[in-house]
This record gives C-alpha cells, structure tokens and sequence, in this order.
C-alpha cells in the first residue's frame, strides 16, 4: 500500500482548514426577519405618535384605524373587483412594454438606422412626466385603457434602451471567436448575445414592474376607470374618507410587494434552468 509522503500530508493540512475558514456563513434568516419586524415596528410607533400629535383622524388615522378599515374593506366585493381591474390592466401593460421593448431594443441594436429613428421618441419619453401623458390620453381614448397605455409608456423605452446597451457590452472576444468559426444568425445571438444580456434584462423587468405598478394606479387616479383602486382613492380624497385613502394606498404597498417578490422567484426558478 502506497504511503502518502508526512510533507505532502503537512502541505495540505493549512489548505484545507483554511478553506473551511474561508467559507461564508450564511446569516440566519430568522435574525433577518425579526430585524424587519422591529424596523416595521418602529415607524408604525412613529405614526402612531403623530396620528396622537394631530389628534384629527381626517388628517392623519391612526395605523389600527387604518388596519380596521382594510379589513372591512376587504371583506367586501368591490375590494377585490377593484384589485382584479388594476392588476389586469397594469399587467397587461407590463407584459406588452417589456416584450415591445426587448424586441426594439435588438432591433435597434442591430439596424442602426432604426436605432437613429427611435433613440429620439425613447428620450422624449423617458423626460416627460408621467401626469402629461395622462392628461393627453384623456381626450385621445377610452378611461378604461388609459392605465394599460401609461403602464406601457413607462416599460418600454426602459427596457427597449436596457436591450440595445446591454448587447453592446458583450465580450468583443467572443464575438471574434464566434467570426472565426462562423458562427452566424440565431446560433451566435444565443450562444453569445442572450447569456450577456440575461442578467440586466432581470434586474431591469424588476425596476420596471415597480414603476408600471406605480404608474398604472396613478393613471386610475386621473382617469377613474371602473373597478379600479385609483377610482377608490379618487372617492376617498373626494369625500375627505382620509382612513379609506390611507387603507387603499397600503393596498398598493402590499401589491406592489407581492408582485415584485413573486416576478423575483419567477425569474430566479427560470434562471436555474
């Protein structure tokens, strides 16, 4: 039986441990999520002292007013018909702006000429606000579409401009490489393109879905369509109902969360495949 030579085996030993110093210890997820209950914690006591400092529940309810009044309402139909409308429409919106804008965006980068064309009208985009678009709509279409239409204004020159960027950053190397052994067409955007501009068109759908969520329920607020919760805090602000628009708005916090995590596991799972 060969015998392992007392050096070689004194060589390793430092190797070894020092690899398993090295490893990173994951930090416990109970400390996380108990470090997120006390921060939530704290500013609900912030708001409660102010709400005590006011002392006028039309100006500012309390978070337990605030909570009551989200729990009657959810009880109640037109809650989550208002819920459905704005989820369809801002979805709707989403999915058109960020397939719109991924197909412009390569199109853009490899036509230059269309590139020219439309860099502008991205531009004019991006700088006006999302108020004047609303505005202009109101007399150009339907209430019921409007949401739909912001929402994808908002999505599509992000994600048309994120494409074409992101396709110029790839590794010249490789596209050198890929020259040479004439790798052409479809076979080199997915050999070589796709995989450099994966991770950005990630990061860039979940900002985006942040502002469309934002922008769409914004655009509700303006146009009121029906079954929507911008018609909802519309109402509220009229009617002075501030613990309604307080209860509504938590309404848009919890969605946009929900929405964002679930898009975050969803492009995670497609990633580990």
């Amino acid at each position: 039986m060969m015998q392992i030579p007392r050096r070689s085996a004194a060589r390793c030993l430092p190797t070894i441990s020092t690899t398993v110093r090295s490893k990173p210890q994951a930090r416990p997820r109970i400390l996380r999520v108990l470090i997120g209950l006390l921060v939530l914690a704290f500013w609900i006591c912030v708001w409660q002292l102010c709400a005590m400092a006011v002392g006028r529940a039309v100006v500012l309810p309390s978070p337990l007013a605030v909570a009551a009044r989200f729990a009657a309402l959810a009880r109640t139909a037109g809650f989550w018909r208002a819920l459905g409308g704005s989820l369809s429409r801002v979805t709707a919106g989403y999915l058109l702006g960020t397939l719109g804008g991924i197909a412009v965006g390569i199109c853009m980068f490899f036509v230059r000429p269309v590139r020219t064309l439309l860099s502008p009208l991205l531009t004019v985009i991006r700088s006006t606000p999302v108020a004047s678009f609303i505005i202009l709509t109101l007399v150009m279409m339907k209430n019921a579409h409007i949401p739909t239409f912001i929402t994808f204004l908002m999505v599509f020159p992000m994600l048309a401009g994120c494409t074409c960027n992101a396709l110029g950053e790839t590794d010249p190397t490789l596209l050198e490489a890929a020259e040479i052994y004439h790798v052409r067409g479809f076979a080199r955007f997915r050999a070589l393109y796709l995989p450099s501009i994966e991770p950005t068109l990630r990061s860039q759908a979940l900002t985006a879905l942040g502002f469309a969520w934002k922008a769409g329920v914004a655009a509700e607020v303006l146009c009121y369509p029906r079954d929507s919760i911008g018609l909802h805090l519309h109402d509220a602000k009229a009617h002075l109902e501030t613990t309604d628009l307080f209860a509504y708005t938590l309404l848009v916090i919890l969605v946009s969360l929900a929405l964002e995590k679930c898009l975050r596991l969803l492009l995670s799972r497609g990633g580990a495949k």
